[in-house]
């Protein structure tokens, strides 16, 4: 079965550093800007789109802040969703070793990619899997995933009927619901790493073993023919 696990939300907490230098670089020292543009912070905060939250002069001004101008610190000296983050990961790779499970970077450009790679890292991921998908891909991502564990909104609303899709609850994300739920990794269920066309394939075997046994009852059944 593919798994696949978000790293921004699920695993890192990337707002609140974005946060933090968003308010150092644009609000505190506002004064020493030498603009009219009002920056500011719209609350609450939520994950769908910070460019809903956080004031910038233009989406280039966001991208560049965000991918040339604090990556590492951004994503990659970022704090863990929770404690013990890659402890639950890494037992949840060792528990499951006949699925393959991927962690996805979402719409991750220019430095991010290796700042996450350092976060990991730094954190000590245990994996092999690690990919970078945009949002305008995740129709065709889905197409090799058959389980996925996100804080994303555009995630879960392009989850094909016959996936499965895990929200991951943040303080970013409590606007939305999803029929599954997790605070941490732990809270897992086995039964939704069994994917449809697993239970499928396991019903049809069973069937046939059953035909088989009545096929092999009723040759040993039947009286024998006379010469």
């Amino acid at each position: 079965m593919e798994v696949y696990i978000s790293i921004d939300g699920v695993l890192r907490n990337t707002i609140q550093k974005f946060d933090y230098h968003y308010g150092e670089s644009f609000i505190v020292s506002e004064t020493e800007n030498e603009t009219d543009f009002e920056y500011g912070v719209t609350k609450p905060i939520l994950n769908n789109n910070l460019l809903n939250s956080y004031k910038f002069q233009s989406r280039d001004e966001y991208e560049f802040f965000l991918f040339m101008e604090y990556p590492i610190e951004i994503f990659g000296h970022a704090g863990m969703s929770y404690s013990t983050t890659f402890t639950d990961l890494n037992k949840l790779l060792y528990d499951n070793k006949e699925h393959n499970i991927t962690l996805v970077g979402l719409d991750e450009l220019g430095k991010a990619k290796p700042a996450t790679l350092f976060f990991l890292s730094k954190n000590g991921y245990l994996g092999d899997n690690i990919k970078f998908v945009k949002t305008e891909n995740l129709d065709s991502a889905w197409k090799n995933c058959d389980l996925w564990i996100t804080d994303s909104l555009n995630v879960i609303q392009t989850c094909p009927k016959n996936k499965k899709v895990v929200k991951f609850n943040t303080k970013y994300n409590e606007h939305f619901t999803n029929s599954l739920e997790i605070n941490k990794l732990t809270e897992i269920e086995t039964s939704w790493l069994k994917s449809s066309e697993n239970i499928i394939t396991s019903t049809l075997t069973r069937l046939l073993r059953n035909v088989k046994q009545m096929k092999l009852s009723l040759t040993k059944t039947e009286p024998k023919q006379l010469k």
